[in-house]
């Protein structure tokens, strides 16, 4: 069976011609040569399905169009036949649960997509014959050949817009995973009572990082969201800047930079430990007897008690990073923040450490992780090992205090 114009647009039938009709008919009639000799039948609509969130398919329509498909046969879609349905307005709405009139509106929208063609009879009516194999014979009905001529393309379609879907709940995922990454830095700022416009400028660039993606999102625009989401990058590294320039700086104040101006971080810090606690975590010189760092409870019920000029002992790594004679703990927690950009330690699972093992601990864990690198005791990479420890400390496993035990031990067998 041949495709012609009049085949297409059916010019005796009682429906009005449209220039718009017309211009899909030869549309779809210069690409017959390029159409698939054969398709399957279930395929046509499995991908018309994957294909109708960028073709703007109602769920009503796409329904319909299954039903018109469920009326034709899989020889109806090989080469040289041409897969026509004849059933009437009120038997689809009756498949569909729906009014006439609702069913017409379905078929407007197809037919202005180019998914079907109208092949009206002399007196409107929509009938059909097969003949003793089966073929089609006679049929005036709705034409559903332009699936099988724009088969690739719907296919081509689909994928494009399934991965454009990957590429934005990807990004999406990325973005909660930096905006949480300012949010623990916040918070521990927060804790420590550590202010500035530096800290609030994390939040203001996350905050512009996914408002453009969520413009580009919106518009369906990959090249931008792309160019949003690469920007993550550069959020981290200001997140990373941040905390190694202002956490554990030598001038910090418990309540913030001498020279900046007292500015409220807007998140929920956790709850605050007394004031004695409070300042051991800032950056200030040490102003407690330094007998004991703060670490979490241990498995073992261990218990460790050394000053950081021991820790220094145990841990000639870490010594290295120290410049004082009589370290303090500010000192060993800005030596840990630069042994963790040394180590390739990631900011978001230093930031993780530091939300839940504290200043202290965190910064224990990073020389135990320097010296066992030092050492040649790490298989993979210092990045993983110290990222191993803050999930053992998520899960109230880690025992800082047992393995501070077995490098004390270590250090009087040599001396």
């Amino acid at each position: 069976m041949t495709y012609t114009q009049s085949a297409f647009t059916g010019g005796t039938g009682a429906r009005p011609i449209t220039a718009f009709s017309r211009q899909i008919a030869r549309a779809l009639e210069a690409r017959l040569e390029d159409a698939p000799a054969e398709v399957d039948r279930k395929a046509v609509f499995a991908i018309v399905k994957r294909a109708a969130p960028a073709l703007g398919i109602g769920i009503g329509a796409l329904q319909t169009l299954e039903h018109l498909i469920s009326y034709t046969r899989a020889d109806d879609w090989k080469a040289g036949r041409t897969p026509i349905a004849w059933p009437s307005n009120i038997t689809l709405a009756e498949c569909a649960g729906k009014t006439v009139s609702a069913i017409k509106a379905r078929l407007r929208q197809l037919r202005a997509l180019g998914l079907i063609l109208a092949r009206d009879s002399g007196h409107g009516r929509r009938t059909g014959r097969r003949d003793d194999t089966g073929a089609i014979s006679t049929a005036f009905g709705l034409d559903l050949s332009p699936l099988r001529i724009r088969f690739e393309e719907l296919r081509e379609l689909a994928d494009v817009y399934s991965a454009q879907s990957r590429l934005f709940k990807e990004g999406r995922q990325e973005i909660a995973r930096v905006r949480r990454l300012v949010g623990q830095a916040l918070a521990q700022a927060a804790d420590m009572r550590l202010t500035g416009p530096h800290w609030l400028a994390l939040q203001d660039a996350i905050e512009r990082v996914a408002s453009a993606a969520a413009h580009a999102r919106s518009l369906r625009d990959s090249e931008a969201f792309t160019g949003a989401i690469v920007q993550l990058a550069d959020v981290e590294d200001k997140v990373s800047q941040t905390i190694d320039r202002f956490m554990f700086p030598e001038d910090n104040r418990g309540s913030g930079s001498k020279n900046e101006p007292f500015i409220h971080i807007q998140t929920n810090p956790h709850p605050l430990k007394d004031v004695q606690a409070e300042q051991a975590c800032s950056s200030d010189p040490d102003p407690r007897p330094s007998t004991s760092a703060e670490l979490p409870a241990s498995p073992s019920n261990s218990r460790f008690n050394a000053r950081p000029s021991e820790l220094m002992e145990m841990f000639p790594t870490t010594a290295m990073y120290v410049d004082a004679s009589r370290p303090a703990w500010s000192d060993i927690h800005r030596a840990a923040s630069r042994l963790r950009h040394d180590l390739g330690i990631r900011v978001g699972v230093y930031v993780d450490a530091l939300e839940n093992l504290g200043p202290d601990a965190a910064a224990i864990a990073i020389m135990i992780t320097a010296e066992r690198q030092a050492r040649g005791e790490i298989r993979l990479t210092a990045g993983a090992y110290f990222t191993g420890m803050v999930g053992k400390a998520k899960r109230d496993e880690l025992d800082l205090a047992r393995s501070l035990w077995g490098f004390r031990t270590e250090r009087m067998a040599t001396h």
